[in-house]
């Protein structure tokens, strides 16, 4: 099932891996149907699937009216299993993306339960290794949660699932045992600090702590994965892998979406054609067959028409009523998924810019000088917006990290309605547009990551309130990012 994308078999990956981990080590009680359910968002059907295929599996055994026994690990020595080593490479290249991600997505969500008054207990247990580790997993996962985003909750499942036990039985063999005590506590108790600092309202102390953190930890799992013998080398390297909306996404939709508002905008007129497939599969960051796809959807709706050697012109212009027809294309809950990407954007752009903007090629800082030209503001934000994503898929060196943001860059698709909206998302455009292109000027990446984040936080607010108005089920559970400046 590790390879499926469906509700189910994310839960059974997810539950695997906490299997893996030990998580249900020691006697700690397994959860039942109801409660997989809910922690994961979905109907008792998927949550029971899920369970019985870990049963089929020999993992688990149901007892009915007595709950469920774990029997145990799909792997029971990790580290020598050809899973581990198709994914060796992969996982170190995660543990740096998550270096740079997770102090940032960590801060927003103990900023948020510390502002709701949500109980935090970051004591790990007091003796066993297995059990030190299960007390110090659940304190990111609460954080991640507390954003109130199954997008953001998607990426931490899959992640989850991805790298098993891989982490902990690193540290396991490479600590000795004071080690695998006192790293774990110091670990919860650095948890800790930062959460009372947020409940302080010292947030740029809480932030910075949470950076030394994660600089400790990934430091020393990047130590451990580079003198673990990696043994048999692997035919075939597993990559990560990020599939949000599991099951139901059809990124033809979104794209033809896109495109048809960049039609109606005038960017493409009447009477041109649309660039090549090729092209525009590598401008969104899908295969050709994707794209053909959504020539094809675009051309049954009357926006285009294919001339046969030459390309796909387009015949319809600016259309009043092109908003309805395209509406249909779009499942009812798309807005809410555009607003939790546009947060995880939000959260995360300041630190994978400051990594990725000094290796951003000659086109994309072109495209982003055009970008602060353009007077009309939310056509300025749209092109800057998608010059800088555009550059963190194609320049950054962490694999992961591409496949996050490639991911982030579909997902936004999904509020290509809202262009069709007057949305008040120009206010302070010019102030941010000068220290943006000043610090592109000066080659600054501090300076251009912090007035980026300060200018999709703007959006962020204006959006949320412009969805909550339309009446957008969910979208007040959508936590608003704080940020120290």
């Amino acid at each position: 099932m590790t390879r499926s994308t469906s509700l189910e078999k994310t839960i059974y990956r997810h539950l695997a891996a906490r299997i893996q981990s030990g998580f249900y080590s020691d006697g700690r009680r397994f959860p039942s149907v109801q409660e997989i359910a809910r922690q994961f968002g979905v109907s008792y059907c998927p949550a029971q699937r899920a369970l019985k295929t870990l049963e089929k599996d020999g993992l688990v055994r149901v007892a009915r009216g007595k709950g469920t026994v774990v029997l145990k690990k799909p792997c029971e020595n990790y580290l020598e299993s050809d899973t581990f080593r198709e994914r060796r490479a992969a996982l170190a290249d995660l543990a740096e993306t998550l270096k740079l991600l997770s102090p940032a997505i960590a801060f927003q969500g103990l900023c948020h339960m510390a502002a709701s008054g949500v109980p935090f207990d970051p004591a790990p247990e007091k003796s066993g290794r297995i059990r030190q580790w299960s007390g110090v997993a659940p304190l990111f996962e609460d954080a991640c949660l507390a954003l109130g985003s199954q997008t953001a909750s998607s990426l931490y499942y899959d992640i989850n699932a991805f790298i098993q036990s891989a982490f902990t039985d690193l540290f396991h063999a490479g600590k000795g045992e004071t080690g695998q005590i006192r790293f774990p506590n110091h670990l919860a108790g650095e948890f800790a600090a930062s959460f009372q600092l947020c409940a302080a309202g010292d947030h740029a102390a809480a932030k910075n702590r949470l950076e030394k953190l994660a600089g400790f930890f990934f430091g020393e799992l990047a130590r451990l994965l580079h003198e673990t013998a990696p043994g048999k080398t692997a035919l075939l390297e597993q990559p990560f892998s990020w599939t949000p909306r599991k099951g139901r996404t059809r990124y033809c939709d979104m794209i033809a979406i896109d495109l048809a508002c960049k039609i109606n905008e005038g960017l493409y007129p009447p009477g041109t054609l649309l660039p090549a497939g090729t092209v525009l599969a590598d401008i969104y960051h899908v295969s050709a067959i994707t794209m053909r796809r959504t020539v094809g959807l675009l051309n049954r709706l009357g926006v285009t028409r294919p001339v046969n050697g030459v390309g796909t012109r387009v015949v319809s212009g600016r259309d009043p009523g092109m908003a309805d027809r395209l509406n249909a294309l779009m499942p009812g809950n798309n807005l809410r998924t555009f607003l939790e990407t546009f947060q995880l954007l939000a959260v995360t752009s300041e630190p994978a810019l400051r990594h990725t903007f000094p290796r951003f090629g000659p086109e994309i800082r072109h495209s982003l000088q055009e970008a602060f030209s353009v007077k009309e503001g939310s056509a300025a934000i749209t092109a800057a917006l998608s010059a800088s994503l555009r550059g963190i898929v194609l320049y950054s060196p962490l694999a992961a990290l591409r496949e996050i943001y490639s991911k982030i860059t579909l997902l936004l698709l999904n509020g290509g309605l809202l262009r069709f909206s007057r949305i008040e998302v120009e206010a302070g455009w010019p102030a941010l547009s000068e220290k943006l292109a000043n610090a592109l000027a000066d080659g600054d990446s501090g300076r251009f990551a912090r007035a980026f984040r300060q200018l999709l936080a703007h959006l962020f607010v204006s959006l949320k309130s412009h969805l909550e108005k339309r009446g957008v089920p969910g979208t007040g559970e959508i936590v608003t990012p704080v940020f120290p400046d």
